[in-house]
C-alpha cells in the first residue's frame, strides 16, 4: 500500500496529524556491562566492581577493603 498513511476507515489524515511524533519513541539507553575487577568511581572515590546483585538496579563494589551496595546508575 503506497501513498500517505490513512486512518483505519480509509479517510486521509488531517494536516495536523500527518507529521506528529509518537511519545515514548526515543532510543533506549544502553547500560554499561560491568565485569568483576573493573575499575569504578562512585561519589568521587575509586574502587573495583565486585558483582551485580541481580535485580538490575544494584551492584556491589569494593572500596578500601569494604564492600558497598550501590545503584548501577551511580557508577562511573
Amino acid at each position: 500500500m503506497s501513498g500517505r498513511a490513512r486512518l483505519p476507515g480509509g479517510e486521509p489524515r488531517k494536516a495536523s496529524q500527518r507529521n506528529t511524533r509518537r511519545a515514548g519513541q526515543s532510543p533506549p539507553r544502553i547500560a554499561r556491562v560491568w565485569k568483576f575487577s573493573d575499575a569504578v568511581r562512585w561519589k568521587g572515590r575509586g574502587g573495583t566492581f565486585h558483582r551485580d546483585v541481580g535485580d538490575g538496579e544494584h551492584a556491589e563494589i569494593a572500596l578500601a577493603d569494604r564492600i558497598y551496595r550501590v545503584l548501577l546508575s551511580e557508577l562511573e
